[in-house]
């Protein structure tokens, strides 16, 4: 739990100390996301630059736009999985759940159960991805789940961080376009190298901050 909350602070104080860069990251990330076709790239190139900013090596526009190209074939395999499996598991539910049975009801829970559980590997999967030497999201989709059942609480701490961060965006409106996706994108960064940091994958060097702007 400590853990947990401490990757909460820490991102929470890199967010304000870089509050300008993020929230500028955020808004390209929102805009290309517009265009929906470079929504994945654009998601590539925020999780870089948050990934950077939690190993205390700042934020570049250059390596939002390097990653973004880097990433892009990739990053979209990733979205097409999430759609694919959104779309099926959605008819499933519906189609079981229109079976008057108990196993109906069965299969539904079953289906979200996995649902859930595809939805919480998600918040680790980029940060693998920029983390691994071998950029696959096969690997990427393993580690995140492994990582998950291993930190029960760690993980579900976090998720309470986002859940919240993401509700309080919906009703603010404006946190939307300056704040909630760089925001979570760098607690899934701080998330993952802190775990791999406890693990001895990583020198605990790497989970040093540094702050500021610097857009170049």
């Amino acid at each position: 739990m400590s853990s947990a909350l401490r990757v909460t602070w820490e991102t929470l104080r890199d967010w304000w100390d870089s509050m300008v860069g993020l929230a500028t990251f955020n808004l390209v990330w929102l805009g290309l996301s517009l265009t929906v076709i470079l929504c994945p790239p654009a998601t590539a190139g925020l999780y870089a630059v948050t990934n950077s900013l939690a190993h205390g090596k700042g934020q570049r526009l250059g390596d939002f736009v390097e990653a973004a190209r880097r990433y892009a074939w990739l990053s979209w395999r990733w979205a097409l999985i999430n759609v694919v499996l959104g779309g099926v598991l959605a008819v499933n539910f519906a189609f079981y759940g229109a079976v008057e049975s108990t196993a109906g009801v069965l299969i539904q829970i079953a289906l979200v159960s996995v649902g859930i559980v595809w939805l919480v590997m998600q918040f680790y999967t980029w940060p693998f991805l920029i983390e691994q030497e071998q950029k696959r999201l096969r690997l990427a989709l393993r580690n995140a789940l492994f990582l998950s059942l291993a930190n029960p609480l760690y993980t579900l701490l976090l998720l309470v961080v986002a859940g919240l961060a993401i509700v309080f965006s919906l009703v603010a409106i404006l946190p939307l376009g300056f704040f909630t996706m760089s925001f979570l994108a760098l607690l899934g960064n701080r998330a993952v190298v802190e775990r791999l940091t406890h693990y001895g994958k990583l020198p605990a060097t790497d989970v040093a901050s540094a702050s500021g702007d610097n857009l170049l």
